[in-house]
């Protein structure tokens, strides 16, 4: 049987997490090591100042199940010296989309690209959500029938086809309105999803104290071809194939004369 990593960003409780266990049930063996709190937008951070703490933790469903607190690319490392490599790996579902070039802040897609660069073909799966509270939340209150139904005929597609030449991972978001007959679309990332800004207020001393917040671009400079267009302007879900190399394509010869080198 395939073995099959699920982890996540929103924390061992999240109900995204049990979706995408529940979604996966008789492709492989599932081991799902997730993070002990919600870890959102940590990236590729990496816990080495400290020790890591791993609570097993029962769940229905799976070989292995283990919190761990640290970041989701602690995850991947851990699922890796712990159990050896895997034939999938799933981050997921995310509470909230990851779209644009910023996938690189979300704790979601950066425990895919870890297993990528680990050789493990790799899906990163969020789940639109239509209120800014659910982002943060367990998803109390969210339907994931339509994100496990995607993330499981994708899932299936890769355990039995692999991903093509030159992609390592995919991206999927899934609208919060799709249904199983809602179109999937093959995009690109788009440049940015947010405008992000500094905050500045005033604590009951007197002292300044600063939030980063974040404006969404608006829908009508939204490029088509891309996943922010084909989720907020056509409904659609987005999959989106990355390669971990991100080296730009341009041609070397020309750079060194550019540059003087």
């Amino acid at each position: 049987m395939p073995k099959i990593l699920i982890t996540n960003d929103d924390g061992i409780n999240s109900r995204g997490i049990k979706a995408a266990v529940e979604a996966l049930q008789g492709l492989g063996d599932i081991y799902v090591i997730a993070p002990m709190f919600q870890r959102s937008a940590s990236g590729r951070a990496m816990t080495l100042h400290r020790p890591l703490r791993a609570k097993r933790v029962a769940m229905e469903g799976v070989r292995a199940a283990y919190a761990l607190d640290g970041m989701p690319v602690d995850c991947v490392i851990f699922a890796l010296a712990r159990f050896g490599s895997f034939d999938l790996a799933i981050s997921g579902i995310n509470l909230g989309e990851n779209m644009s070039t910023e996938i690189t802040i979300s704790g979601t897609a950066s425990a895919a690209i870890e297993a990528a660069t680990h050789g493990i073909p790799s899906i990163a799966i969020s789940l639109e959500v239509n209120r800014e509270k659910h982002k943060f939340g367990q998803g109390e209150e969210i339907n994931f029938t339509t994100a496990k139904f995607f993330l499981r005929k994708i899932a299936d597609a890769v355990l039995r086809k692999g991903l093509p030449e030159g992609v390592d991972m995919l991206n999927v978001n899934v609208p919060y309105d799709a249904n199983e007959n809602t179109p999937m679309d093959i995009t690109r990332l788009a440049r940015r999803m947010y405008q992000p800004s500094i905050e500045e207020r005033i604590d009951p001393k007197g002292t300044p104290y600063y939030w980063i917040v974040g404006t969404q671009c608006p829908k009508e400079v939204l490029e088509p071809g891309t996943d922010m267009y084909v989720v907020k302007v056509e409904r659609k879900v987005s999959v989106t194939p990355i390669n971990i190399d991100m080296t730009a394509k341009v041609d070397l010869g020309q750079l060194k004369k550019h540059l003087g080198i």
